[in-house]
Order: structure tokens, then sequence, then C-alpha cells
């Protein structure tokens, strides 16, 4: 991405002719960066939950507020997937004008995404099933309190 807006300003003020196609690439390898991030935070569990409140109440409900928010994240994931795949599906048969490509393309990082983020949901479900800590859950009380 880094790469693709450093040709592009060089483009616009070095050659005085800016590549039409280097704002949509660079918004769609945006996409890519932020989706992978989402899953990965998902994964590690720094995605929103219920910190604040978890830190006020006994050990049995804290536990029941993360599962509660694993099932939230879960869902959201699934419904990303699935509704940005209906999306997918409504325009592909349309072409990008900029880089000529599908205009499904555009949605790809999105149902990765939700994919990804579904996975470690319920990866962190079966953990909290099977009676263990969710994978790489890292900071069980919050970072910062009210306190």
């Amino acid at each position: 991405m880094v790469a693709v807006v450093a040709y592009a300003v060089f483009g616009r003020f070095v050659l005085n002719d800016t590549p039409s196609w280097a704002e949509s690439a660079a918004m769609m390898l945006m996409a890519w960066t932020i989706m992978g991030a989402a899953a990965v935070g998902v994964r590690e569990g720094f995605h929103m939950g219920f910190d604040t409140l978890k830190a006020l109440l006994p050990a049995p409900l804290e536990r029941a507020c993360d599962i509660v928010s694993d099932l939230c994240i879960t869902a959201f994931g699934v419904g990303m997937a699935w509704f940005t795949g209906e999306l997918a599906l409504e325009v592909s048969d349309t072409t990008l004008p900029t880089i000529g490509l599908s205009g499904a393309v555009e949605y790809l990082p999105l149902i990765l995404g939700g994919v990804l983020i579904t996975l470690f949901g319920v990866e962190r479900l079966l953990a909290h099933a099977a009676g263990l800590r969710a994978p790489a859950d890292m900071h069980p009380k919050p970072i910062l309190t009210d306190a």
C-alpha cells in the first residue's frame, strides 16, 4: 500500500501524470490491512468487550461477560461474511473502472475478514465450553480503569 501511494505521489508531483488506478488500489489494500487487524484483534482478545464492567463483577459473572462478548463477536463475523458475500455476488458482473477488476474484488477483504473473525470467535467459544481460558487472552483485567 505504501508503494502504491508513493507511486501515486511521484506520478502526481514529478511526472505530472497521476495514475488513475492508484487510489482504488490503495483503498483496497487498506481494507485488507484493516480486516486482517480486526481478525487478529479477535484472536488476541483485543476486541470490544465488557472490560470495565467485568472488573467490578465476581469471577463467574466475569466469565459470563466473556462468553457473551465472544458470542456477539462471532455473530458479527458470520453476518459480515454472509451479507458481504451477498453484496459481492450482486456486483460481480460490474467492473471497477479504474483497475478493471470485477466489483466483487472490493468486498473480498470483508468476506475473508468475516470468516476469520467467525473462526477465531468459535475458537474462543470452544475454549470457554472446555472450561479453559480463551486463546491468547493475555489481558484478563482491563489495562485502563476508571480508578
